[in-house]
């Protein structure tokens, strides 16, 4: 099955400081060659030709680089478009892109009236006043894309921000309370040591790891703390739209509930959030898992069973332990029986 990788690379954005110090450093460091035997205006003609070429070719690719290296919006995968939107204004990263872009084509002017002025100079006056104008307009057009270029490198920034995930994986999202077992179940269902994420839009990590089913189905469990623990009630309009991203990601949620009073919230509030999950993300399949069981009372997990019921009695529910992993590895292969399977038949046309 092809997956579709879309993690975010941002390239160094130099500032337009950064650029002209080195647009000195590329045009002095040039000297002329020795020994020659070119009178001294040619001499000087050859050398200032090497230097305005050296130049262009420098900044040529300076801008190219930041035009073509910064994410397209348009083909990114929807969870990491989404996220971006909410960190950066799309109209102004779309013009910055646009502007530093086309700035080779005032590049390329600027380098053809210097070649003219040099080429067609009969003194040595003549060719350092060609130099004096080149560079004058050089600096002038770095110092008009400095407001693009700024913005750039502050976008940069933030992408470099965003969470390593693979939004082409299959992806299982694990949510509920804080403290009810979330990246316990990570940490047991996962081949490896899962890997801290950041997440720009809260302040704490994610946790993700990864597993492999089927001998080459590559499959991802992401534990979201700050995100999917608390009600979306109470979520200003940018974290919840954050919450939201992870729509295009979930193949299918987790929600793990705690029946004991050990978590610090009570039954009420986890399925209150069950709740709202459950609507938030009516269209991806959600599983329910009752944890703690090595210390919850059957009175305990009944309740809580019996108040998942009253929400939706079709969800299928599991009886957990994250401390040991007891019952994890039936969870999973209840998510791929029904799910990866389907999915993979689903790709190869129903065979």
């Amino acid at each position: 099955m092809a997956l579709v990788i879309n993690v975010i690379r941002a390239p160094h954005v130099p500032t337009s400081e950064e650029l002209w110090n080195a647009v000195i450093g590329v045009y002095f460091s040039l000297q002329a060659r020795n020994p020659s035997v070119e009178a001294g205006i040619d001499r000087l003609r050859r050398l200032e030709l090497r230097r305005v070429r050296e130049v262009r070719k420098y900044l040529s690719d300076a801008f190219r680089d930041v035009a073509l290296g910064m994410p397209f919006l348009d083909s990114l995968h929807p969870f990491y478009r989404e996220l971006i939107e909410l960190m950066i204004d799309r109209a102004t990263y779309k013009h910055s892109l646009a502007k530093v872009g086309h700035a080779t084509k005032a590049l390329s002017s600027i380098y053809k009236d210097a070649v003219m002025a040099i080429r067609s100079a009969t003194t040595s006056n003549d060719i350092v006043r060609a130099r004096r104008e080149f560079l004058a307009r050089i600096r002038d057009l770095l110092t008009d894309l400095k407001p693009e270029l700024d913005f750039l490198k502050g976008a940069a920034a933030k992408l470099d921000r965003l969470p390593n995930i693979d939004p082409g994986l299959f992806t299982i999202v694990v949510s509920g309370m804080p403290n009810v077992g979330k990246s316990s179940f990570v940490r047991c269902v996962s081949s490896g040591r899962p890997k801290v994420a950041e997440y720009p839009f809260t302040t704490k990590e994610l946790h993700v790891g990864h597993f492999t089913v089927l001998n080459d189905v590559k499959v991802q469990v992401i534990d979201t703390p700050g995100l999917l623990d608390r009600p979306l009630s109470e979520r200003n309009k940018i974290e919840l739209q954050a919450v939201l991203a992870l729509k295009y990601l979930a193949r299918v949620i987790v929600f793990i509930l705690d029946p004991t009073n050990h978590s610090g919230y009570s039954l009420t509030e986890q399925l209150n959030l069950l709740r709202e999950i459950r609507g938030s993300f009516s269209g991806t399949p959600l599983l329910l898992l009752v944890n703690k069981i090595d210390i919850a009372t059957e009175d305990e997990v009944n309740t809580a069973l019996n108040g998942v019921a009253i929400i939706d009695k079709s969800i299928p529910t599991f009886r957990v332990s994250t401390i040991n992993c007891d019952g994890c590895r039936e969870v999973i292969n209840y998510v791929i029986d029904n799910h990866i399977i389907p999915m993979l038949r689903e790709s190869m046309g129903g065979k």
